[in-house]
């Protein structure tokens, strides 16, 4: 457990990068809203600075703790508003506010050590840890459907760690028979845990349900991060068979992912299932990439953070939307760019990101995977299917969700009238921001390869 202390920047930064988030969770409970802020001005501190350690280190895959960091810092300084926006629905008792906020803090912090240089058994312990704070959270949100949501999570939650557990284990056995059947395992369990298709079937009711930033979070950040673990294990399991099928394997899920995702988006009536069912496929976009490897990989490792700044803002402001209309139904909601302005614009970057809309982000993710299958030897035709699939995609947001706008709505059904708190749109606007930056600076980054 030596290995523990010995993340990128060092024992003492790994440390204080993980400490961190929980000492904003307990910096969130002084006050009602100035701790939140405060918190969430210590975690983009903490960002900048998991930034520069990564830089300096040359070690570009452990930003994706610069990632959680960021999406953490706009959870806190959003989750008030949102508390507070959902009082004439259900309102949260200040014991649940508490303990939201803690948890809050134990998740990213738990998200923090998934992008860790550790052994394998060691991030699957940071897994778990995901897993016990974020069904906390989904449990804790009031009324029948989270805690039957958060029940379906933990049972598959608890399978899926428990096989990956025997995977890990297996792997470290000689003899090609128990690396084989290990990397199964590990592709099952972790496999579940990310949200890969067949084992999927926790997370739509489990996004839809829990609380509109644990939601970003558990999309824009966890299912990345269990995909980057299962990497490590796939990559391991190749070279001590000396075999690429572990990769296929891993491709193969990832391009079912993408074709589910792709086909029940548009048969989504909840708008937060309709993000869990995107994320199903993106989360199946990364999978292929790092099946495929190298150029394809590397597509992927930046697919993690476009798709996650994008996912995350279409969560936060899901909630948003929750808030003021009283429900995420899509055909209950209408006329968005009146009654929520600053929502309705960043709604719309966010949609168009996830689509795959040209110059944001995920499109040059996106297409850098798709150009690695061509660039791969006999993987042409996984390219001409991705992007047949991604193709797909872009019809199934483009069918859906159109009718926020146009759908007409009359005021007496909008439940909160008063006008948008600040701590919704301000990290919306912010998110949107670096979306749209990272279509500007990933060509650049491309051309310096």
């Amino acid at each position: 457990m030596m290995a523990w202390l010995t993340g990128p920047g060092g024992g003492a930064a790994t440390v204080g990068f993980i400490v961190l988030p929980m000492l904003a969770g307990a910096m969130a409970l002084w006050g009602r809203r100035l701790g939140s802020y405060l918190a969430s001005a210590a975690l983009l501190v903490g960002a900048a600075l998991s930034l520069a350690v990564s830089l300096a280190l040359h070690q570009w895959a452990n930003q994706y703790g610069t990632l959680v960091l960021v999406l953490a810092a706009a959870a806190f300084f959003i989750s008030p508003a949102y508390l507070e926006g959902l009082a004439h629905q259900h309102p949260w008792p200040p014991g649940r506010r508490r303990a939201y906020f803690l948890l809050l803090g134990g998740f990213v912090a738990s998200l923090m050590g998934l992008g860790q240089p550790w052994p394998l058994v060691d991030l699957w312990v940071a897994v778990e840890a995901t897993t016990l704070t974020s069904v906390a959270l989904v449990a804790l949100a009031p009324g029948g459907g989270p805690f039957e949501a958060a029940w379906k999570y933990v049972t598959m939650a608890v399978f899926g760690g428990l096989v990956a557990l025997f995977g890990i284990l297996l792997l470290a056995q000689p003899g090609p028979e128990p690396i084989a059947l290990g990397v199964l395992l590990l592709l099952v369990g972790l496999g579940t845990k990310a949200g890969l298709v067949p084992f999927h079937t926790w997370l739509p009711d489990a996004h839809a349900e829990a609380p509109a930033p644990v939601s970003a979070l558990l999309s824009g950040a966890e299912l990345a991060g269990v995909l980057i673990v299962l990497r490590r294990g796939v990559d391991l399991a190749a070279v001590r068979l000396q075999s690429p099928w572990p990769h296929d394997v891993l491709l193969g899920l990832g391009l079912v992912s993408v074709a589910a995702g792709v086909a029940l988006i548009p048969r989504q009536a909840n708008l937060k299932r309709m993000f869990a069912y995107s994320s199903v496929e993106h989360m199946g976009v990364i999978a292929v990439g790092f099946g495929l490897g190298g150029l394809a990989a590397l597509g992927a490792l930046l697919h993690v953070f476009t798709h996650g700044l994008a996912k995350a803002q279409a969560f936060y402001l899901s909630g948003g939307v929750q808030a003021r209309y009283g429900t995420v139904e899509v055909e209950r909601i209408g006329h968005l760019h009146r009654h929520l302005p600053w929502t309705s614009g960043g709604l719309l970057v966010s949609v168009a990101a996830l689509a795959g809309v040209p110059p944001l982000g995920p499109f040059w993710s996106e297409w850098l995977v798709v150009l690695g299958a061509f660039e791969t030897a006999g993987r042409a035709w996984v390219g001409i299917v991705l992007a047949a699939l991604l193709a797909g995609g872009f019809l199934a947001l483009a069918y859906r969700t159109p009718r926020l706008w146009y759908q007409a709505r009359e005021p007496r059904d909008i439940a909160d009238p008063t006008p948008e708190p600040v701590g919704f749109w301000l990290p919306s606007m912010a998110l949107s921001l670096l979306t749209a930056s990272a279509g500007i600076l990933v060509p650049w980054l491309y051309r310096g390869i």
